[in-house]
């Protein structure tokens, strides 16, 4: 049961058939008693109009006016009698009331009507037979009228007294119209059941569609950390809320599956990279153990072995430099700066080189304002330069503001790159044959390294080649 109402489902479904329930019984509930006020302002009415009639017809039999005169001249032609001189006749003199209207005050049939009157101390002057013994009277006002609606039971009473002393209760059985509002709250209940119900069964079918999205992601991401990076969730309503955060996570899942792979391709390449090295230290030192040297030979040994150390030293530091850009943790470090005076810096740092080679290396660099890491932005031109000068004779470095972009370039006269090459000169330890195959103590990281300050700093890294006519790297700072 605990895990039932945890369920976000349960608790929607709860919360919804809750609610309707509310609205139900605000909408029925009024409808009912609204319904069921009228029927009694109509059978006030109707009381009211049989409590005149019953008046009028007294009113002529203590004038002696006959019943089948009372739309005749001669009625229009009686003297006027006030209400007081009806109530005195009407107490001193006895009164049989009319039979055509007698005939309304009988039986104890459904619906039957019955009356009372009675003088201010109670006593009977005007009674149907049919008149129940319960019925209450008002008190005589002390001036004018007053008059009540009431129920009682299953019937309806209106009650009359008046300053003259005179008490009337006119009353009908209201059963038949009881049976009407109970068959009405019947319908009135079976209507709100129903509506509740299928508001039930209808909530309960879009709780589902709305819940099925977030159990497609529950599912995928329990498959994906179980080791399944290739899962993706199923997106059908790209439109909704679940549909637009299903995108965000297939994005954030390929970042990680990327992210995986770009571990597991790392340590790969780390273990093939290193696995030379190791090899020939180990190899050198077991040689050189297995028996006795001369100094010469010890020495030649451990210049090896010094080497070897140097080229582990020099690719472990590219390798890290190459996770943390990969990783942007050089963002945080972009400020504005002049493109120019960065390239500058870097390009004396390299004279030296060029001049040792027998190179030339020369500049072109014009104002060039852009936000970056100044400290890749030096490490990628050292790399672009330097693997211009391995294979170029003359290498030039040029930098503008283009289209809102900082654009440098590094250019060699050098053999140039082969068609089959360039797709692959920016993937790790890719080293090109023939012309363009490095020393020695070349990484196969500089370019992978310069790729990755690139896309770290959001801009892009072309380059363009062909067999004997040079390279020029192309590179957009945003």
């Amino acid at each position: 049961m605990k895990t039932l109402f945890q369920s976000l489902r349960w608790r929607l479904q709860a919360w919804h058939g809750l609610l309707l329930l509310l609205v139900v019984t605000a909408s029925v509930g009024p409808a009912y008693h609204f319904a069921l006020e009228n029927q009694n302002q109509r059978i006030d009415r109707e009381l009211s109009r049989l409590e005149r009639t019953l008046i009028r017809s007294l009113m002529d039999a203590v004038q002696g006016i006959p019943v089948d005169t009372v739309n005749s001249a001669a009625k229009l032609d009686r003297p006027f009698l006030s209400f007081a001189e009806f109530v005195q006749k009407l107490t001193t003199k006895p009164v049989k009331l009319p039979d055509v209207m007698a005939s309304q005050f009988h039986g104890k049939e459904p619906g039957y009507a019955y009356f009372s009157i009675r003088d201010k101390d109670g006593k009977i002057i005007l009674q149907s037979d049919n008149a129940p013994s319960d019925m209450r009277f008002l008190p005589i006002p002390e001036n004018d009228v007053v008059e009540e609606a009431r129920g009682v039971d299953s019937r309806r009473e209106n009650l009359r007294s008046t300053v003259h002393g005179l008490k009337i209760v006119v009353g009908r059985d209201i059963t038949p119209e009881l049976h009407e509002m109970q068959g009405m709250a019947w319908l009135h209940l079976a209507v709100g059941l129903g509506v509740w119900l299928f508001g039930l069964i209808g909530g309960w079918w879009l709780s589902g569609r709305a819940i099925r999205p977030i159990e497609s992601i529950s599912k995928t991401a329990s498959r994906i950390a179980e080791g399944n990076l290739e899962e993706r969730i199923d997106i059908t309503e790209t439109a909704s809320e679940l549909g637009q955060l299903s995108q965000v996570l297939n994005r954030t899942f390929e970042r990680l599956h990327a992210a995986f792979e770009r571990q597991r391709q790392f340590t790969a390449d780390a273990s093939h990279e290193l696995r030379t090295p190791i090899t020939i230290l180990l190899s050198e030192t077991q040689r050189i153990l297995k028996r006795e040297r001369t100094p010469e030979e010890y020495r030649d040994a451990l210049q090896t072995c010094g080497e070897t150390a140097q080229r582990m030293r020099r690719l472990v530091e590219a390798l890290l430099l190459l996770a943390r850009q990969e990783n942007h943790e050089t963002q945080a470090r972009y400020q504005s700066c002049d493109l120019a005076v960065i390239l500058q810096e870097v390009i004396g740092h390299l004279q030296p080189l060029a001049q040792e080679r027998g190179l030339r290396l020369e500049s072109r660099l014009s104002p060039t304002p852009c936000k970056c890491d100044a400290e890749s932005i030096s490490i990628l031109l050292s790399n672009l330069v330097t693997n211009a000068l391995q294979y170029g004779g003359h290498v030039t470095v040029e930098c503008s503001s283009q289209n809102q972009q900082a654009v440098f370039t590094v250019r060699d006269d050098g053999p140039g790159i082969a068609a089959a090459d360039l797709p692959h000169i920016f993937e790790r330890f890719y080293r090109a044959d023939q012309a363009r195959t490095g020393s020695s103590g070349h990484t196969g990281l500089g370019l992978a390294i310069a790729k990755a300050i690139v896309e770290n700093h959001g801009g892009s890294i072309q380059v363009t080649s062909s067999p004997g006519q040079g390279a020029c790297f192309e590179v957009s700072l945003p």
